[in-house]
């Protein structure tokens, strides 16, 4: 988990769309907002170009936000404050890495207590050194906040069916019997940070005079809200108080561990709906039916609890959404749930952003190199734990295997139907496929010649072939990686044309970091457990720490305009105007809070009249826009400013400008 710190200060907020993100949550404190999610791109002709932001749910938002205020970063009167050494890059992306920690420690925890201490050392392993999933855990980013609640879903959900179940302790108090349980008051501790917590602040800040006043400014019309529907949403919130105590007092009268690891399954449900939409708890839906369906044993839906689960998910997501719903009407509920959630899924959204059943077959090839090399044996001996009587493994050891590529199956089958595809979208994927792997890697390591054990994989043949296979992928996987650089940095964004694929670090020496790989897996085809294991890890380390360290900060000089606005800071004048011209992402708006003049088109007149407001006063405009059009700025701009250019910075994709104004 170290690995994800490497690098982490050399790497500005990339684009897209960490700075769109970062600048939604900085938003949140500058506004003293934590309902309206919002946001603006500057002034100047394209300034209000979006005035709200209905496209993310809030969760991600509030725990940024959270940071920032705690680093004592976004509300300042110094827009420099955003490229200052190592702040807000760690103030963003903090509680995404807590999350991906958090994940992995939770499944070490549920493997040490299905499986083995070791097993759940390797799991942990392979889940931190699986590149997609590290990065996705250390980038500031929306898909951690709903993977880490579907996998924390799926480890209470095995816990509660598979694992070994107690009473819980309880102690008495007076004439009081209290449960003891550490395990039911972390339960309790989350419900109330992530469930009633919410509520008490989305209430203070509707009833607050200061939000009441400022809504009382808005103008009169019907899609504005007013100080009305801010009353009805401090009443309509109360209804989750009410929900809360069902929660409270039933939670106090569980007796077993496996009720308490049920309530977490429907909370974690709720947080993920919360992190990044439908998609979360529909594929913690559509996996629990499965694996009912496939063990055929129903009679555990029905110690489920599944009346007061529903409450407690209700209670986790649906106040803020219900809050909204009332103060934004039906407009805010079409573009969230309908346009970015349901409509994403039947139909694409770029042209870019579509593909059949094989795009995430060949992205996962790279995700999860160099662990993706194995998974053909990891699958066969998955799908060997359903033949009868085909494992001596402990049954709830192999129930786990079970349900893990279970786990992997319906997940990804539910983001190939999806017709809109991104490459991370691939990261719900990868948690199962990081487990199976750990699981299988434990078996590798219990090996020996003398003593061959066919659970951990084919016969010498066998396995000769799937060494020859793996070799093979690795070296079509290299390949890929090694002509087209730019699809590791894509891995987290959502451009992948034009501008975005230029400026990646070179990544030849990838091949040598995954030769230790491919020796690990020819030392299991004889059988050499632990030298196997031993090189599998080297080259799965060794290939994490060179992405945090060196590809990451290098490719950050270009998908970041960190870089450029600290040359802008150090060189413009306390009146110098700064523009964005022909040029409309999201990292101008976060490193300069919002302080920039916009213009997304090459308009010679907006041009020339931004200008002209600035003539005679002895200043200089700085103008920030991309290095292709950085090239052609002067022939847009007034005749007498032609020559007078300077180019500052210019990287693979941005570029900064200066010109006096007489």
């Amino acid at each position: 988990m170290l690995l994800q710190l490497q690098g982490i200060f050399a790497s500005g907020p990339w684009d897209p769309w960490e700075t769109h993100y970062g600048e939604v949550a900085r938003s949140i404190l500058s506004r003293d907002d934590p309902m309206d999610l919002w946001w603006r791109p500057g002034f100047g002709p394209d300034g209000k170009k979006e005035q709200s932001f209905a496209s993310k749910h809030a969760m991600p938002f509030w725990c940024m936000a959270v940071s920032l205020r705690l680093f004592g970063l976004g509300t300042g009167p110094d827009p420099g404050e955003m490229v200052q050494p190592y702040l807000p890059e760690l103030a963003l992306r903090l509680p995404g890495l807590l999350a991906s920690w958090a994940m992995i420690a939770f499944w070490a925890y549920v493997v040490w207590r299905l499986v083995s201490p070791r097993a759940a050392l390797l799991v942990a392993l392979v889940m931190a050194t699986t590149p997609q999933l590290a990065i996705v855990g250390r980038q500031a980013i929306t898909d951690i906040y709903f993977v880490g609640p579907v996998a924390l879903a799926m480890g209470a959900w095995i816990l509660a069916h598979e694992g070994p179940d107690r009473r819980i302790t309880r102690r008495r108090l007076g004439p009081l019997s209290i449960p003891s349980d550490r395990v039911w008051w972390v339960f309790v501790a989350a419900f109330v940070l992530f469930a009633m917590v919410p509520v008490v602040v989305l209430q203070a800040h509707v009833w607050d005079a200061h939000t009441i006043a400022r809504v009382g400014t808005w103008s009169k019309r019907p899609t504005i809200p007013g100080v009305d529907d801010l009353a009805q949403v401090g009443r309509h919130l109360m209804i989750y108080w009410a929900t809360s105590l069902v929660v409270l007092v039933a939670a106090w009268r569980w007796r077993t561990r496996a009720q308490i690891w049920m309530g977490v399954v429907y909370l974690a449900a709720g947080l993920a709906l919360m992190g990044k939409g439908l998609l979360g708890p529909g594929i913690i839906g559509a996996l629990i039916a499965t694996h009912l369906l496939v063990t055929g044993r129903w009679d555990r839906l029905l110690r489920s609890q599944l009346p007061l689960g529903v409450v407690i998910f209700v209670t986790a997501c649906f106040p803020w959404h219900h809050a909204m719903a009332l103060f934004r009407e039906d407009v805010w509920v079409q573009e969230l749930l309908i346009d970015n959630n349901l409509t994403r899924f039947v139909s694409g959204e770029q042209d870019q952003a579509v593909g059949g059943f094989v795009y995430y077959l060949r992205t996962l090839g790279l995700a999860a190199l160099p662990w993706s090399c194995v998974l053909p044996v990891v699958v066969w001996v998955a799908l060997q734990r359903f033949r009868r009587g085909a494992t001596t493994l402990p049954s709830t050891a192999t129930r786990l295997w079970r349900f893990v590529f279970l786990w992997f199956a319906v997940t990804f089958g539910v983001i190939s139907y999806s017709v809109t595809k991104y490459y991370h979208y691939l990261a719900p994927v990868l948690p199962p496929l990081a487990i199976a792997t750990g699981l299988w890697l434990d078996r590798v390591l219990g090996e020996s010649p003398q003593s061959p054990d066919e659970s951990a994989g084919p016969s010498r043949t066998g396995r000769l072939l799937a060494w020859g296979l793996a070799v093979a992928a690795g070296v079509l996987v290299l390949q890929v990686w090694v002509l087209e650089p730019a699809w590791l940095a894509h891995l987290t964004t959502y451009l992948y044309t034009a501008m975005w694929t230029d400026g990646a670090p070179r990544t030849n020496i990838t091949v040598w970091l995954c030769l230790p790989f491919a020796l690990g897996l020819l030392a299991w085809v004889f059988r050499r457990g632990r030298a196997a294991v031993a090189g599998m890890l080297l080259s799965s380390v060794l290939l994490t720490g060179w992405i945090f360290a060196r590809y990451i900060p290098e490719a950050s000089e270009h998908w970041s305009q960190r870089n450029l606005f600290r040359v802008l800071y150090d060189n413009r004048g306390p009146e110098d105007p700064v523009m964005s011209w022909w040029f409309y992402y999201r990292g101008e708006t976060f490193f300069s809070k919002r302080h920039i003049w916009v213009l997304t088109e090459p308009k010679r007149e907006q041009t020339a009249k931004f200008v002209d407001e600035h003539r005679g006063q002895g200043r200089t405009l700085w103008i920030v826009t991309t290095a292709a059009h950085a090239k052609r700025a002067e022939n847009y701009f007034p005749p007498d400013l032609h020559g007078k250019f300077e180019l500052h910075y210019e990287n693979a994709h941005y570029a900064l400008l200066s010109v006096p104004v007489p």
